[in-house]
């Protein structure tokens, strides 16, 4: 098919459009208003004469031919202001946004104390984060670094190592002096496990753990199960049961001596998390941000 010559100029909306799922987020995005986003697909739908967005009252939704031609013009357009940004800021301090995607847990306990060194060594790159307890599709959806163990197998990525993640157990003295402590995992069957639902299936989490040389994963119960791993961990100290968490959340407590220790020998393995971003030709303010993370994370290996 023989593309008109300017429908590249419409192209900023479309990705905008579909990256927001909202025509008026995408024109925020972009300094227009929401109805030239709106024409410009408009036109763009014409001039390819295929419908790329189901429109509602509170929302846009790509089509299967939205979606298939987000797949085909995002990796190339962003490829190709990679390359721009490269040659127009080649003599000129790293500037712009830096979307990422990360885990929650990640994001707020271990990057937000490194996040005021990072803004004020680079004052003219600004940090747009979110949270997303999911796997992302880094290109379709607009990210330029994702912090995770999993990534869209569709994605083709470049995946650097970051972080070792090690799930522990614990839970409070006075809980452990009322119920006593486990000694082998089987011992969990009879204790108040506070379990960790997944937002994502809505299912519990399951605990992996090892013993002589096995994994086994456990069907545990518990009187209490929550989303958010925060609530978990205040159900620990509150003496509420043994909890399973990432050691970000409970290192500060074993040092306090607030929680302790379960079952050490059979903590599951640790999960590696990735920095992920979609090409090693990175415009600048991507490259210092990936480039801070790696140094200050192999600096703690």
């Amino acid at each position: 098919m023989s593309l008109p010559f300017d429908v590249h100029r419409l192209l900023p909306a479309f990705l905008s459009a579909a990256q927001a799922q909202n025509f008026s987020a995408a024109a925020r995005q972009l300094g227009v208003t929401p109805a030239a986003v709106s024409k410009n697909i408009r036109v763009l739908e014409e001039k390819l004469a295929l419908r790329l967005f189901q429109r509602n009252t509170h929302n846009v939704v790509l089509t299967d031919e939205g979606k298939a031609l987000l797949a085909q013009v995002a990796p190339l357009w962003q490829a190709l202001s990679a390359t721009l940004e490269n040659a127009g800021g080649a003599q000129q301090d790293p500037s712009g946004t830096v979307r990422v995607s990360m885990i929650p847990g990640f994001g707020r306990q271990m990057l937000m104390p490194l996040i005021p060194q990072f803004l004020d060594r680079y004052p003219q790159i600004d940090l747009d984060l979110s949270l997303d307890a999911r796997v992302v599709n880094l290109v379709g959806e607009g990210f330029d670094v994702g912090i995770g163990s999993r990534v869209d197998p569709d994605s083709r990525l470049v995946a650097r190592p970051l972080y070792q993640m090690q799930m522990v157990l614990a839970a409070s003295p006075g809980y452990l002096a009322q119920r006593g402590t486990p000694q082998d995992p089987d011992d969990l069957l009879r204790h108040n496990c506070l379990l960790h639902r997944n937002p994502a299936n809505g299912r519990s989490v399951k605990w992996p753990l090892r013993q002589h040389d096995e994994t086994n994963t456990l069907e545990l119960h518990g009187r209490l199960v929550a989303s958010r791993p925060e609530m978990l961990l205040d159900a620990a100290l509150a003496g509420l049961g043994i909890v399973c968490l990432a050691s970000w959340y409970t290192e500060p407590h074993f040092a306090q001596g607030t929680l302790q220790p379960v079952l050490p020998g059979c903590w599951p393995q640790p999960t590696q998390l990735w920095l992920y971003y979609a090409s090693a030709d990175l415009p600048p303010r991507v490259r210092a941000w990936v480039d801070f993370l790696l140094a200050h994370f192999r600096d703690r290996s």
